[in-house]
C-alpha cells in the first residue's frame, strides 16, 4: 500500500507540474500587458476673479484705478485607481486637454504625445511615442488644472476679448512658461473641452546633441514613456467672460483599469514550498 501511495502522489506532482508548465507558457502575454485606463469623468468652469487696484497718484493726487486680471478655466478630473508594476517599475496615470470653439471641429491638444527617439546604436535611431508636459494624476480623489484667462484688445476697446494661456516646462525646441491655447474668444463666447487618460512609465529618450551630424555626440535624458490610453471624454461646455460651469457629467465608464491577472510566478512558487508533512 505505501508503494501505491508513493506512486499516486508522484502522479499526483507530476499533473501539478505540467499544469504549471502549461500555465508558464500560455500566461506571459497577459500577465506582462499594460492596463488600459478608464475614460476621465471631469468638470469645468470659467472663474472670474479679477479685481480692481485703486492707487494715489504721488505726482496729482488723483486717485487711479487698475483692474488685476485673475480669470482662469478650471478642470477638475476624477482620479482613477492603478497600482501596477512591471519587474519593480512602476505605472502612473497622465491626463491630456483638448478644446475647440463650440461651433467649430478643429481641436487643439494641450499636451499631445511627442516622438522622440529611444535609442541610438551608431547611425541607427529609433522613436517611441512620449507624455510630454501631460497632467500626472495627484494622490487625492481629483486632478486640478488651472489655465489663465488674459483680456485682449484684439476687437478693439469697445469690445472684451480673451485668451486661454497653458503651462510648457520646455525641451529642446521651446522655452519654458505661459504661452497662447486658444485666442480672439469674445466676452460670451463657448469653449468645448475634453479630457484622455494615459498610462505611461518613467524612461529616458535620446537627444541628439548635433541635429546635422547626430551620430557625432548625445546623451540620454529622463521621460515618461507612453504606454496606453482611454480616448476622448465626453465634451464639456462653459461660456467665457462670466462664471460658469459645465453641468456634471455622466461618467462615460465607472471601471477602473484593469490590471493582469495574477502572475504565473506565484505558481511556480508552489512547486518550490518543501513539503512539511
Amino acid at each position: 500500500m505505501s508503494s501505491i501511495g508513493k506512486g499516486f502522489a508522484l502522479i499526483l506532482i507530476l499533473i501539478m507540474a505540467i499544469s504549471c508548465v502549461s500555465l508558464f507558457m500560455t500566461k506571459p502575454a497577459l500577465a506582462q500587458s499594460i492596463p488600459k485606463p478608464s475614460v476621465p469623468t471631469f468638470t469645468t468652469k470659467f472663474v472670474n476673479a479679477s479685481y480692481n487696484v485703486t492707487t494715489t497718484n504721488s505726482y496729482t493726487g488723483k486717485s487711479e484705478t487698475q483692474q488685476i486680471s485673475n480669470d482662469s478655466v478650471e478642470i477638475t478630473i476624477k482620479n482613477q485607481q492603478l497600482d501596477y508594476s512591471i519587474n519593480g517599475l512602476s505605472y502612473q496615470i497622465y491626463f491630456d486637454v483638448r478644446a475647440k470653439p463650440h461651433f467649430a471641429d478643429n481641436w487643439t491638444e494641450l499636451y499631445p504625445l511627442e516622438n522622440l527617439t529611444s535609442s541610438h546604436n551608431n547611425v541607427a535611431f529609433s522613436y517611441a511615442q512620449y507624455i510630454d508636459d501631460s497632467l500626472p494624476q495627484s494622490i487625492s480623489s481629483y486632478t486640478i488644472s488651472t489655465l489663465p484667462v488674459l483680456s485682449t484688445d484684439i476687437y478693439g476697446a469697445s469690445a472684451s476679448s480673451y485668451e486661454i494661456q497653458t503651462f510648457y516646462s520646455g525641451n529642446e525646441n521651446r522655452n519654458s512658461g505661459y504661452a497662447s491655447f486658444l485666442t480672439a474668444i469674445p466676452y460670451g463666447g463657448q469653449v468645448d473641452f475634453q479630457v484622455e487618460a494615459f498610462i505611461g512609465h518613467n524612461s529616458t529618450y535620446w537627444y541628439i546633441q548635433h541635429p546635422l551630424f547626430p551620430t557625432y555626440g548625445g546623451l540620454y535624458e529622463p521621460a515618461i514613456a507612453y504606454d496606453s490610453s482611454s480616448g476622448w471624454s465626453s465634451t464639456q461646455t462653459i461660456t467665457i467672460g462670466e462664471n460658469s460651469t459645465s453641468s456634471s457629467p455622466t461618467p462615460n465608464s465607472t471601471s477602473t483599469p484593469t490590471v493582469p491577472e495574477a502572475s504565473y510566478f506565484a505558481f511556480g512558487r508552489l512547486l518550490l514550498v518543501p513539503n512539511q508533512l
